[in-house]
C-alpha cells in the first residue's frame, strides 16, 4: 500500500511545472518546441525530486485590501529608507540594535512566510528566526532606543500581518487577526 504522502509526491503539480518550464525557456532564451517540452519534463522532475508538502490556502483575494497593502508597504519602504540613510550620514549614529519576538495571530505557514518577507524587505528590520509552534518571528531592528520603540516595532509587525490576512485571508482568518 502506498502512503498518502508518497502519493502526493508523484501528483502532477501543473502550476509549478509550467512556472518552472517558463523559467527554463527564459533562461535559455529560445522558445522552441523542444526547449518548452524539455522545460516541462525538467519542471516535473524538479517537483518530484525536490517535493514540498502543499500549502493549504482557503482564503480569497480582496483587491481593495491588496492595494492598501501595497501602498502602505511602499510608504514603509520609503520612510525606512530615509531613516536608515539619515542614520548612515550622522556623525555619531548612537544606534541601539536589538532582537525582539513578535507572536503572530494567524496560524498559517503561508501567512507567516509572507509577513516575514514583507518585514525583511523594509530597510532596518530583518527576520532572523521563525518559530512554527507557537507562531512567532524574531526581528533584528537596527535602532531600539527604549521600551516604546520595542512595542512600536511589535505593533508594526502585527499591522503588516493584519493587512496581509485582510488582503488574502478567509473571513475566519480575518476574524482571528482582528482580535
Amino acid at each position: 500500500m502506498i502512503s498518502p504522502s508518497r502519493r502526493l509526491r508523484f501528483r502532477f503539480q501543473g502550476r509549478a511545472v509550467v512556472l518552472l518550464a517558463v523559467v527554463w525557456v527564459l533562461l535559455w532564451g529560445d522558445p522552441s518546441l523542444l526547449n518548452i517540452l524539455f522545460g516541462l519534463v525538467l519542471g516535473w522532475l524538479i517537483t518530484v525530486v525536490f517535493w514540498l508538502p502543499p500549502i493549504r490556502y482557503y482564503g480569497r483575494v480582496h483587491p481593495w485590501r491588496v492595494l492598501v497593502l501595497a501602498v502602505v508597504q511602499l510608504r514603509d519602504l520609503a520612510v525606512a529608507s530615509v531613516q536608515v540613510a539619515a542614520a548612515a550620514f550622522r556623525r555619531r549614529p548612537g544606534l541601539r540594535p536589538g532582537v525582539i519576538r513578535v507572536d503572530l495571530r494567524s496560524n498559517n505557514d503561508l501567512y507567516q512566510v509572507a509577513v516575514a518577507q514583507l518585514i525583511s524587505i523594509v530597510p532596518g528590520t530583518l527576520v532572523v528566526e521563525t518559530v512554527r509552534h507557537p507562531r512567532a518571528l524574531y526581528l533584528h531592528v537596527f535602532d531600539l532606543p527604549g521600551e516604546a520603540a520595542i512595542e512600536h516595532q511589535r505593533e508594526h509587525a502585527l499591522a503588516i500581518e493584519r493587512r496581509f490576512v485582510r488582503a488574502f485571508g478567509s473571513a475566519e482568518e480575518i476574524k482571528v487577526v482582528e482580535t
